[in-house]
């Protein structure tokens, strides 16, 4: 990799606080009223393919995300299968999960990671709506206490921007069409 500058895995700003949840209707009110956080675009499902541990796994829940700054807050609920989100928590039931980067090279990004001898914990793909969100977390909690994860989102294969006008779209579209 040569220069001191040149190593690392070079990510972008913080784009994402994911916080895993016991009530993600509940957290949202306390949320909105306590901070004004809103509007959170709601989306329910499983993903298209998860793996973890290099085995295909099948998590179920609810995911709720709404601009806080120039920062998305990422509610996860999970309702069922089998997953490692609780896992991560140190015994506690609901906190902070992880710490997301949005990034247009997801593959890239895995390889450096592996390289650098960073392990995947989760790598998974969801859908809906035209939307396609590759993400993966990695294995840094002895780094820094807290799980790293790389987001690659995409609309009809084109990147895709997941900033505050957009949430608030997928928020309003979330009150119209069954997801």
């Amino acid at each position: 990799m040569g220069r001191g500058r040149d190593r690392g895995l070079k990510v972008p700003r913080l784009g994402q606080l994911g916080i895993v949840v016991s009530d993600i209707e509940d957290t949202i009110k306390r949320y909105s009223d306590a901070f004004g956080i809103g509007p959170w675009a709601v989306f329910e499902g499983e993903p298209e393919w998860c793996l973890q541990g290099g085995e295909n796994v099948i998590p179920t829940g609810r995911i709720a995300m709404a601009q806080a700054g120039p920062v998305q807050l990422e509610l996860i609920q999970i309702t069922g299968g089998s997953t490692f989100y609780a896992d991560t928590l140190g015994g506690r039931e609901e906190g902070l999960h992880h710490v997301g980067f949005f990034v247009r090279d997801l593959a890239e990004r895995l390889r450096a990671a592996r390289e650098a001898g960073i392990e995947v914990l989760q790598h998974g793909m969801l859908k809906q709506l035209g939307l396609t969100i590759e993400y993966a977390y990695l294995d840094t909690t002895s780094v820094g206490g807290v799980i790293i994860e790389f987001i690659e989102p995409r609309f009809l294969g084109l990147p895709f921007p997941m900033r505050s006008p957009l949430l608030r779209l997928g928020a309003k579209l979330g009150e119209i069409l069954p997801v």
